[in-house]
C-alpha cells in the first residue's frame, strides 16, 4: 500500500484527536483533509491499520467472537463517540471479511469508526516500551512493504 504523504500526517492528527477523546479536535482534524479523495485515503489508512491490529494481536485472522469481543471494548472505552455495540461490531466484521460497509454501517459513521477503532487499537495494543504512534509507524512500514 502507497501511504500519501500528503494524508497521512493529516490521517495521524485524528487519529491522536481520537486518542485523546476529543470530539472538538477530532472534528477540526477531519475538516483539514482537503476533498473527498484525502478522506477516501484517510480512511483506507484507518482501516488497513485497525485490520493489522486485529491481525496483530489475535496473531492471523479474529474469528467472529473475538472481533464482537474487540468492538464491546471499543464501544466501552471510547462511549465518548456515541458508537454502538452493533455498529462497531457490524463495521469490524465487515472490514475483516472484506464486505462492503454498505447496508451494514452508514457512510456517514464508516470515517467516524475507522478513525476512532484504529485509535483505540493502537494505543490500547501497542507493547508496553512503545507509543501508540511509534506502533503507527510500524504497521504503516508493513503495509508500504507489503
Amino acid at each position: 500500500m502507497k501511504i500519501s504523504s500528503r494524508v497521512e500526517p493529516l490521517t495521524r492528527s485524528a487519529i491522536h484527536a481520537a486518542v485523546q477523546q476529543d470530539p472538538s479536535k477530532l472534528e477540526t482534524a477531519l475538516q483539514a483533509l482537503p476533498d473527498d479523495q484525502a478522506v477516501r485515503e484517510a480512511v483506507e489508512l484507518a482501516l488497513a491499520v485497525t485490520q493489522l491490529v486485529l491481525r496483530d494481536i489475535h496473531q492471523g485472522e479474529p474469528s467472529d467472537e473475538e472481533i464482537r469481543a474487540v468492538a464491546a471494548e471499543i464501544v466501552r472505552a471510547e462511549a465518548w463517540a456515541h458508537a454502538t455495540d452493533e455498529q462497531v461490531s457490524a463495521f469490524l466484521l465487515r472490514l475483516v471479511k472484506g464486505e462492503p460497509f454498505a447496508g451494514a454501517v452508514p457512510t456517514e459513521n464508516v470515517v467516524i469508526l475507522a478513525i476512532v477503532s484504529a485509535a483505540n487499537l493502537l494505543s490500547s495494543c501497542r507493547r508496553d516500551d512503545e507509543e501508540w504512534w511509534n506502533y503507527l509507524d510500524r504497521l504503516e512500514a508493513a503495509l508500504e512493504n507489503a
